[in-house]
């Protein structure tokens, strides 16, 4: 990475994390964005487009640009609280949000959200409809509009985040305005159901013969096994007749 490559980088992730994440749809919790979702963020970006996670992950590692604290162990990345915009830590309650904001569920998500409504620790929500498809994009997620006075009226709280992004915890089902969930939807995103298995049907042939038993083996009687000394030939033993006659 060259020297101007370098700043241009560091120049544009201290703006990402340290004065306007809401306009990447970043909400940092105690001013840390995990990398991961800084990476999405920052590809969508022109000139930024090639940059890869691993050399992200180096430029923090390797360069360990002052103005930045990176965690490896939790892989999370802020720009240091004393450098950093004080916005990026407050959240201010929205008595008049807009009326219409937009939210990303995830399409398995939304067949269950959609009759029973979205709660969730911190629910993030925008009023900017590109920004909404962008987030979308980033996860695979479908973008559902949300009637913010039907949703104030039946308990919904809102907290501001800089300009562009809204916080809650609770949206109603009636308030939420996304596709129709039909047959045809969830054939589409939920996965097929799956078939019982059946035990093995054992069937209990009968034989349509008898083995045929093998014929015992003929025991043979005891026979000893001698090693004795071999009679010898009669001319061999008139020959020693004769040898002893001499003598």
């Amino acid at each position: 990475m060259t020297d101007k490559e370098k700043k241009k980088l560091e120049k544009m992730l201290y703006y990402a994390l340290g004065r306007r994440p809401d306009e990447f749809g970043l909400v940092p919790q105690e001013g840390f964005v995990r990398l991961k979702d800084l990476h999405r963020a920052l590809i969508e970006v022109d000139g930024f487009k090639n940059i890869r996670l691993k050399k992200l992950k180096d430029f923090f590692l390797i360069f360990k640009p002052e103005r930045f604290e990176f965690n490896e162990e939790k892989e999370i990345v802020r720009v240091k609280p004393e450098l950093a915009a004080e916005e990026i830590y407050i959240r201010e309650f929205s008595e008049n949000p807009p009326t219409i904001l937009y939210v990303t569920v995830k399409p398995k998500a939304w067949i269950k959200i959609s009759e029973e409504g979205l709660a969730s620790e911190a629910i993030v929500l925008t009023p900017d409809k590109e920004l909404a498809q962008k987030m979308a994009k980033r996860k695979g997620a479908l973008v559902i509009k949300v009637d913010t006075k039907k949703a104030m009226s039946l308990g919904t709280i809102f907290e501001r985040f800089i300009e562009k992004l809204f916080l809650t915890s609770w949206i109603p089902a009636e308030a939420l305005k996304g596709p129709k969930v039909d047959e045809a939807f969830k054939k589409r995103y939920l996965p097929p159901p799956k078939k019982e298995k059946k035990p093995p049907i054992i069937l209990e042939i009968e034989p349509s013969f008898q083995e045929e038993t093998k014929p015992a083996e003929e025991v043979l009687p005891y026979r000893k096994i001698t090693k004795g000394r071999k009679k010898d030939p009669a001319w061999k033993k008139a020959q020693r007749i004769k040898r002893r006659e001499r003598l």
